[in-house]
């Protein structure tokens, strides 16, 4: 969906999304330290946790790649997410590895 973040007090961020999760679209805000702990907070809202185990990330050709490993009741996976900025990329890579992650019906 869609993402937005703007600077808040005392150095956080307020961060919004538009997400669509369980046949529903819903708007989310959370407010946290960064982009990437915004999204964290937003997914656990939603019943999506994920914990970052690892990070790994480079620039290729003006566009940022984040590699994330994730993981959630002892389940892991890598997930990857690209951006122009490194919290573009954090971000999409975080809400790729929330996707592999969901429980299979």
């Amino acid at each position: 969906g869609t993402w937005s973040t703007r600077r808040d007090r005392e150095d956080l961020v307020t961060c919004q999304a538009t997400i669509a999760h369980a046949d529903k679209i819903m708007s989310l805000q959370a407010t946290a330290a960064g982009p990437i702990g915004a999204m964290t907070s937003m997914l656990h809202d939603i019943g999506a946790p994920v914990q970052i185990a690892g990070l790994h990330q480079r620039e290729v050709a003006g566009t940022v790649i984040t590699f994330l490993l994730c993981e959630h009741d002892d389940r892991r996976c890598w997930a990857y997410g690209t951006g122009q900025t490194a919290d573009e990329a954090n971000v999409r890579a975080l809400i790729a590895g929330a996707n592999r992650l969901r429980p299979t019906q």
